[in-house]
């Protein structure tokens, strides 16, 4: 018989019975993945001279599982969260994988932990889905490892940001990531540079900390774990153009989205933060955790500024329409759902 699961108290961390779930794991040897397989949620071993614990070699992905409507367990654009990464394998000289491998793990991992994929109406709870990658190799030397160990682990979560999903924002001297470099990969080293800087904006009284470029110092990037729209008094949509940010699954989408169901014009664009300081009418965050985020207050050069002059209502009606689709309560003209299965 199927365990009752409380999913009353749900936050955006690991759920408190993770020990009952199920996880996928792969190990690469002498050239080649092996098929792998499913097993209990459990540690792993590794020396203390592993390359993704030295050097940091290492990417994942997120991703979410939804019940919908209709009584099926769906996905939201897998095959996009697959090629990123493949992409950021790539970047990283981690060894290739097939899509269908990459596919195949997380879809087994969602069948094998169907009970934990929460009820939701309003898109606020699901089950999280976590590939990763690392390398296991031991060595002294900086290179790529020939040893690496690839998971996909699940966990049921709440909303991302707590309370009434609306934060405030700290532009941050520090830089999350350089031009050319490896920000636009979903590595696992792109992060730890982010925990001081959002550290201060709490205890400042923000949420948050707002990354920009680090060539100029004056281009908005992203959040630090979500990309960034503004909609500016000309009422167009924009968000940073790709380079040394991530490349969002739900930014793609929400760019879709807005120009193609509700006639915006939208751009990506070099956004410079006193242009946006001044002329932004409305902002948000983005991703598969923060899903859209509001945003309403950023302070910058020791002003705080009013980002919220439309009431939030181009992200409420973006993320109603997003979560529309997502949780099949509308139609889905772009072929973004894969149902995993019936429930």
């Amino acid at each position: 018989m199927t365990k009752s699961r409380d999913f009353s108290d749900l936050t955006f961390s690991l759920y408190k019975d993770a020990g009952d779930m199920k996880m996928y794991e792969s190990d690469y040897r002498n050239g080649q993945w092996d098929d792998g397989r499913i097993v209990p949620f459990h540690n792993i071993e590794l020396s203390p001279a592993a390359n993704i614990l030295n050097y940091g070699q290492g990417i994942f992905e997120g991703m979410k599982a939804y019940r919908t409507v209709k009584d099926k367990i769906v996905m939201f654009r897998p095959e996009e969260n697959g090629k990123r990464f493949l992409r950021s394998l790539d970047q990283i000289a981690l060894p290739p994988m097939t899509l269908e491998k990459f596919k195949a793990a997380v879809y087994d991992t969602v069948k094998a932990n169907h009970e934990f994929v929460p009820p939701s109406t309003d898109g606020r709870h699901s089950m999280y889905l976590r590939p990763l990658c690392i390398a296991t190799e031991a060595m002294l030397g900086v290179k790529a490892a020939k040893e690496c160990l690839f998971l996909v682990y699940a966990s049921p979560v709440g909303p991302y940001y707590p309370g009434i999903g609306v934060v405030r924002l700290l532009v941050t001297p520090t830089h999350r990531a350089a031009a050319r470099g490896s920000g636009d990969a979903k590595a696992v080293s792109n992060y730890p540079v982010t925990m001081r800087p959002r550290e201060e904006a709490v205890k400042a009284g923000f949420d948050g900390a707002l990354f920009l470029d680090t060539k100029h110092d004056r281009y908005i990037e992203e959040a630090g774990a979500a990309n960034f729209f503004a909609l500016m008094d000309d009422d167009t949509l924009v968000t940073p153009r790709l380079g040394s940010i991530l490349p969002g699954i739900t930014r793609a989408s929400l760019l879709h989205l807005a120009a193609d169901k509700f006639g915006m014009k939208v751009k990506e664009v070099d956004l410079d933060i006193d242009d946006f300081c001044k002329h932004a009418k409305e902002c948000f965050l983005t991703g598969t955790g923060a899903t859209i985020t509001s945003v309403s207050e950023v302070s910058w050069k020791g002003t705080i500024y009013n980002v919220n002059k439309n009431d939030f209502q181009l992200a409420h009606k973006l993320y109603n329409s997003l979560i529309g689709i997502q949780l099949q309560q509308e139609e889905d003209p772009y072929g973004w759902i894969t149902e995993i299965m019936s429930v």
